[in-house]
Order: structure tokens, then sequence, then C-alpha cells
């Protein structure tokens, strides 16, 4: 491929991105699922996603709500190591985040299995409890049950910084610094 029309590409694929973040946002799910408007983004993902940046504080910082859930067992178990994104939230609101470069880190392309031998890695994000503390962790779809979670050796750290309890409710918001995906997951 050429020097040309590798940039023709990249300038397609930037512009696609900002018009997928303008129009995304007004596609989003909301977190009742009752067809209502997208939750407003809470004053504490709003503070700590501007945190990430430098510069001019009023200027608009892209934070998009992807899910809602209440906690279960499952998201607790230390064993398991993962915490959940309901599947419909993901197709719905993160796919169209990720380019195709990110979406296939993480395993999100179509249905296909991961391929034989691939160490089960995933999208390196951070995720942001409420009280600011990072942990760095994984986003991947699982192929046995083609779920998609967040996971990693920090995800015990998130769990105690976060305090979560079966039956907690808690938003999952995503932005982005220096390029990378960030998680704000806490309660509403």
């Amino acid at each position: 491929m050429d020097k040309s029309t590798e940039l023709v590409g990249y300038i397609l694929h930037k512009s696609t991105q900002k018009l997928l973040d303008v129009t995304m946002a007004a596609k989003r799910k909301s977190s009742d699922d009752d067809g209502e408007a997208t939750p407003a983004i809470p004053k504490w993902v709003d503070t700590l996603a501007r945190r990430q940046f430098t510069g001019n504080d009023d200027e608009a910082i892209g934070v998009w709500f992807v899910a809602s859930k209440r906690v279960e067992n499952s998201d607790l178990v230390t064993q398991q190591n993962r915490l959940y994104l309901p599947t419909e939230f993901v197709k719905a609101n993160l796919v169209g985040l990720l380019s195709l470069e990110e979406r296939a880190m993480a395993n999100l392309v179509g249905d296909m299995p991961k391929a034989a031998g691939r160490e089960h890695g995933g999208l390196r994000v951070r995720v942001y409890a409420r009280c600011g503390f990072v942990s760095y962790l994984w986003l991947t779809r699982w192929d046995g049950s083609g779920g998609t979670v967040i996971k990693g050796s920090e995800l015990k750290l998130f769990r105690s910084w976060s305090a979560l309890k079966k039956g907690d409710k808690i938003d999952f918001w995503a932005f982005r610094s220096g390029g990378e995906l960030c998680f704000a997951i806490g309660r509403p």
C-alpha cells in the first residue's frame, strides 16, 4: 500500500471515529433500558475524567455511558476474577467506541472465536474506582459464554477500593486519556 492510500485511510478512520463519537452519544441505551434518555454524566465521573487531561477545565471532554447493572456473586468471586458487562449494553454502547484494532484485541469482532493457542489477554484498559484509584486491567470477550468482561490481577484492588457488594447498582462510563480507553465504574 502506498503512502497516499495509507494517509487517506487514516483520515477516513479519524473522521469516522469523530462522527461516531457525536452520533453514538444520541443512540446510547439508557441505564434502565426503559427507553428513557441516557443518564446525565455524574459529577464524580466528569471530575475524574477531567483530572486525566491538562488544559482548559471548561473544554468539553468525551464521556460515554456504557452500561448499568447489579453486582452479582460471580462478579465478587476472586476465583473468577472478572467483572461482567451486560451483552446488550456492550453491543449498543461500547463496540462503536472502539477502533477495529481495539475490537480485535478485545475479541469483539463478530462471533469469531479466539485463535487456537492465543493467550487470553484482551485490550488493556484503565479502570477508575469512584474514589479515583486506578487499576490496569483487560477488556475481553470470553469464548465459552460469549460474555464481555473486565479482568486482570488488579481487579481485587478495584473491588476493595469500590467496596462492591452483591446487589449494588453500578454504572460503567468510558472516556479516553491519551487515546487509551478508560472506564469509570461505580455506584451512580
